[in-house]
């Protein structure tokens, strides 16, 4: 952008079946990282490969590549089952078996209960899983192109806690019973040592810690990225980090 390097020297393999989730401070090229996988962003440099390819036909692609962008603005008075029904415009597929989708992933989400509520007077977390709700239907089916995947920024930024925790498991069960590749943002360290399999940590436009939870969520990283002093342990219920700020 202009003369500034947003993101410089990152390599990422998102492999189906798997939930990558990608941390760092404010700032530091997280929403830049996604525009730039989803192909809202052009790159000065370097490739997005989906499936091998970085030409796919745009309906082909929307049946592969589902994106859940930080924001989602929407003036018009659609109901709640208009909205998701979006997410099948690339689907060829009659009406009846998309509104069937559409309840699914409705069901999923916890949002069954909005299906004919107008979008505009729904509360900031109910858009939010609407819309997560819009991307699942998206790519919901199984495609003869290739693996699918989701792209998550901030998913849970809007919601309580427990539609955080709902909506990382339903991530996590799109990858592990549907094999979708997952990348997902998140700001919440213990959420994303429990839902995820590979963490990165983005700090000024670079990767500077990658691996499993556990060997990324050390109290001397966490210091040096996010200028924070904490306690990391084993979570007692669940066979990850929890991390304990001071």
């Amino acid at each position: 952008m202009g003369d500034k390097t947003l993101l410089s020297d990152i390599s990422l393999k998102v492999q189906p079946g798997q939930v990558i989730t990608v941390l760092g401070p404010n700032g530091a090229g997280k929403s830049t990282l996604m525009k730039t996988v989803s192909g809202e962003m052009s790159l000065s440099s370097g490739t997005v490969l989906v499936n091998g390819r970085d030409d796919w036909p745009l309906q082909q692609k929307a049946l592969m590549l589902g994106v859940l962008p930080q924001s989602s603005s929407l003036s018009f008075p659609f109901t709640v089952e208009e909205v998701v029904l979006l997410g099948r415009t690339p689907c060829s597929t009659d009406h009846q078996r998309n509104l069937e989708t559409v309840e699914q992933a409705l069901e999923k989400v916890d949002g069954l209960h909005l299906r004919y509520r107008h979008y505009t007077t729904l509360s900031g977390g109910e858009r939010q899983r609407v819309h997560m709700a819009r991307v699942l239907v998206q790519i919901w089916d199984k495609c003869s192109h290739g693996d699918r995947f989701l792209l998550l920024d901030e998913p849970t930024s809007a919601l309580d806690p427990a539609h955080q925790q709902l909506t990382l498991k339903v991530a996590r069960q799109q990858a592990d019973d549907e094999g979708v590749g997952v990348l997902v943002i998140l700001h919440d360290l213990n959420l994303a040592a429990r839902y995820s399999d590979q963490l990165f940590i983005l700090q000024q436009g670079e990767f500077v810690a990658q691996g499993e939870p556990h060997t990324v969520l050390k109290p001397d990283i966490i210091r040096s990225v996010f200028d924070i002093e904490v306690s990391v342990s084993r979570h007692p219920a669940h066979d990850c980090p929890l991390v304990i700020t001071h």
